[in-house]
């Protein structure tokens, strides 16, 4: 399955290869700082940073076209909100997390060919 839309990346930098490289390389990066962060927050436990870190994740799947992973961070983070078990928050983004590798993977096989 494709994570990313690489029209729609094209689009959104007005098909400017030197905006698209800059993009995407500061996408990988601060998306594995969000991620963090997201991890970090889950191993606290603290419900509150769960879901501000899934909001702050959630709009930057859509410059990529990863509409159905931004789906399920807003999931994610209405969990959080609504204070469900950490058990059931920490399932979710396991399976978030090997999703988000892929994309990552994904992003970085498409940089290769900017």
């Amino acid at each position: 399955m494709n994570h990313i839309d690489i029209d729609l990346i094209n689009q959104n930098m007005f098909d400017n290869s030197d905006l698209i490289k800059q993009f995407v390389s500061m996408y990988l990066i601060q998306t594995l700082v969000d991620l963090g962060n997201l991890r970090n927050a889950l191993a606290e436990g603290d419900h509150q940073k769960i879901a501000d870190a899934a909001h702050h994740i959630k709009p930057t799947m859509e410059y990529i076209g990863a509409f159905h992973l931004k789906a399920k961070f807003e999931e994610l983070e209405m969990n959080a909100k609504n204070q469900e078990s950490l058990e059931g928050l920490r399932a979710t983004f396991e399976v978030l997390d090997i999703e988000m590798g892929e994309l990552l993977f994904e992003l970085e096989q498409y940089e290769k060919t900017i």
